[in-house]
């Protein structure tokens, strides 16, 4: 039978462009055996092929080679969709190649400009007639129902919701135990959550948003203490930010004062992975580089291509598409990790991801580029 189609073939028609092929296989060949007529899916490539075979795309001597394809298969037969991505097929094997592209062919690995995610619908939602905590209490009741674990942060933000709305029914026992510190003192983080709904409701009484401006300040200055020994800085640079980009001392403050620990997955998850302060600020001041403080001696890493509210969305995208094995590495008691040659490809860039054996998040950034020079 004869290549109609070589991996640098493919490569150029199809694979450096990410675009979604359609194989059809030789009759009779070890693909057809193995898959039958057809497969679908986009390619799979590590950095070092992907790297390779630009060059030689590049080069004046572009070969016309057999070679393994990996596939993530859009099959509906989930075994053969994993002998796809593990095992794969040889090129010889192909008699067509076709392709299905939705929008216009570009080279997103090539792309340094900011990116968006493909395929986002934006969906405008007024919450102006809702109510938030009640509404936060019950997915946290609806999380209890389906055994879906919480993080101590969430814990005591349940507790604290409890406080707050149905006081009758938070027992002097868990009042203690999740929401109060060894002095007997109300931690920050739940006068902060009770506080915050006075203020919502109460605009006019001044007294609680004293009381909340002292407990976001307190906490400002904790997280602000950590970023300064985590960067290898002073306070003053952080402030420097605010004379040479406002509007990203603007969006760190806003950070500084309001995020939260949380989940990252939750339905249909059996293990959490979650994010606290120190590893959310850790990957968005190394990675984000509206961030980036030119003070610091740590240095900086790579950079997202995209804006701050789409770093999360890649994160998910990321952990659920590497779901089955994250859960069998926490099912036995040990973490998770994918770097170099095994990172994950998704619109452009290869992330390496780390999570600890408790579920919690440890590093997340794309990686660099494999330099063609060596090859």
């Amino acid at each position: 039978m004869p290549l109609n189609h070589s991996i640098q073939n493919i490569f150029i028609q199809v694979g450096q462009y990410d675009r979604y092929a359609i194989f059809d296989f030789y009759y009779g060949s070890d693909a057809f055996k193995k898959y039958g007529t057809t497969v679908y899916g986009h390619i799979i490539y590590t950095p070092s092929q992907r790297a390779h075979l630009k060059k030689e795309m590049e080069s004046n001597n572009i070969g016309d080679d057999d070679g393994l394809i990996l596939l993530d298969g859009a099959l509906q037969d989930k075994n053969k969709n994993e002998e796809l991505r593990t095992v794969g097929f040889m090129a010889k094997d192909v008699y067509r190649l076709s392709t299905l592209d939705i929008g216009p062919i570009k080279n997103e690995y090539e792309n340094k400009d900011i990116k968006d995610i493909p395929n986002t619908i934006k969906i405008d939602f007024d919450a102006s007639g809702t109510n938030a905590e009640e509404m936060q209490l019950m997915m946290f009741r609806k999380r209890l129902e389906k055994n879906i674990p919480f993080i101590p942060y969430e814990l005591q933000k349940y507790y604290s919701l409890i406080m707050l709305l149905e006081p009758e029914n938070l027992s002097e026992e868990d009042k203690v135990k999740y929401l109060m510190d060894v002095n007997g003192h109300f931690h920050h983080n739940v006068i902060i959550t009770v506080l915050s709904t006075f203020v919502h409701f109460h605009k006019q009484e001044q007294p609680y948003r004293g009381i909340l401006n002292k407990a976001l300040y307190n906490r400002r200055i904790e997280r602000i203490n950590y970023i300064c020994k985590h960067l290898g800085i002073a306070a003053k640079h952080i402030d420097n930010l605010k004379e040479s980009n406002p509007n990203s001392w603007n969006e760190l403050v806003r950070v500084v004062y309001g995020f939260e620990p949380e989940t990252l997955t939750l339905w249909g998850w059996k293990h959490h992975i979650y994010w606290d302060f120190e590893r959310f600020i850790h990957i968005y001041l190394r990675h984000y580089p509206n961030f980036f403080i030119p003070e610091s001696s740590k240095g900086q890493g790579t950079s997202f291509q995209y804006n701050f509210k789409d770093i999360r969305r890649i994160v998910t995208i990321v952990l659920k598409a590497n779901k089955e094995a994250i859960e069998d590495r926490l099912s036995a008691g040990k973490g998770f990790h994918i770097q170099n040659e095994k990172g994950y490809y998704y619109n452009g860039n290869y992330y390496s991801l780390k999570i600890e054996s408790d579920g919690r998040l440890a590093q997340f950034h794309p990686q660099d580029q494999v330099n063609t020079n060596d090859f």
